[in-house]
């Protein structure tokens, strides 16, 4: 990774992956990006932050060439919590957001890291009543 974009910078993983990355690769290196901007908020007003919405596919390319973005990090979505009670919402945004980073990916070839904070298991975890310490 030479320059990394991150969606979902703002919440609990990518606030503090953004840190990290920065304190790594140097603060001009790391593109932290979010649906919303936190005033305050040590990852919007120390490096480059840009406001975006993952569904805005022209946005989102338009912010990795400004950049030259050679990485994605992936975090932005809802989760189950919300995403329970708002279903359609949950699946435009977390399908739509990926196929979009997808896409963008494809187009200027870059590179994509789109991990699972939660929820995600191997193929001896219980299928029915998993226990919240599943390795």
């Amino acid at each position: 990774m030479k320059k990394v974009l991150i969606t979902g910078a703002l919440g609990q993983i990518g606030s503090e992956l953004t840190s990290k990355l920065r304190n790594e690769y140097g603060i001009d290196n790391v593109i932290a990006t979010d649906i919303r901007s936190i005033e305050g908020s040590g990852v919007s007003e120390n490096g480059i932050f840009k406001t975006l919405d993952v569904m805005d596919v022209n946005s989102m390319a338009l912010i990795s060439k400004k950049y030259n973005v050679d990485t994605i990090i992936h975090l932005a979505s809802l989760l189950s919590a919300v995403g329970e009670q708002k279903p359609q919402v949950a699946w435009q945004l977390n399908m739509g957001g990926l196929t979009n980073i997808l896409e963008v990916c494809r187009e200027l070839n870059l590179k994509l890291f789109t991990p699972s904070s939660i929820a995600a298991f191997g193929a001896s975890s219980p299928k029915n009543l998993t226990p919240q310490d599943t390795i």
